[in-house]
């Protein structure tokens, strides 16, 4: 070894190894941009930071499930921006005396793992069906689809929401992903 060493091969095979690396981090893709790199921040501070996602936000710390998504296990919140609480029923919703369906409608857009839109898009390529099926939080099924490049998540219900991939916000521990609209039927849960 000391031979090896001092005969100049340690430094060549280094550099050789360096060279191995640096090429195993590429894509295997070509022109595939590399994946963001995740936030230090937990998943809670995260959607606290986006202004477009200012509903979820309040009735995540409104109902106990922010302290959740500041723990260390990793969920993937499909986070309904602000404008899909518009309609009559979603702002039925958002009373206070309707917390309880509120909480219920945010469960069914959590599931568990750490799953960015390009986990989703990878497992839906190599689906025979071109479908995944979810459980969520609230223990019903999501499932995601794709089509043209754009990626669906459709509830039992038959509510559907679109999502893309350069919205998402990887936490350190879970990924929110912008949708828009609710994976539900508010005016069900809200009983409008």
């Amino acid at each position: 070894m000391i031979a090896w060493i001092a005969n100049g091969r340690a430094p060549a095979a280094l550099g050789a190894m360096a060279g191995l690396l640096l090429l195993a981090a590429c894509t295997d893709k070509a022109g595939e941009e590399a994946a963001a790199e995740p936030s230090s921040e937990t998943l809670a501070a995260l959607v606290a930071q986006t202004d477009d996602l200012s509903v979820v936000s309040e009735t995540l710390e409104d109902a106990g499930l922010a302290q959740v998504f500041d723990g260390v296990a990793a969920y993937t919140l499909l986070a309904p921006r602000d404008a899909a609480f518009a309609s009559e029923a979603g702002k039925t919703l958002r009373a206070a005396d309707q917390r309880p369906a509120m909480v219920a409608v945010l469960r069914d857009h959590i599931v568990p793992g750490y799953l960015t839109p390009a986990d989703i898009a990878k497992a839906i390529a190599a689906d025979d069906d071109g479908k995944v099926a979810m459980k969520t939080m609230a223990g019903h099924t999501l499932t995601f689809a794709s089509s043209d490049g754009t990626v669906t998540a459709t509830g039992e219900d038959g509510a559907t929401v679109r999502f893309s991939a350069a919205d998402a916000l990887l936490a350190s521990n879970g990924v929110a992903i912008p949708v828009d609209g609710l994976a539900v039927d508010v005016s069900k849960a809200a009983g409008s």
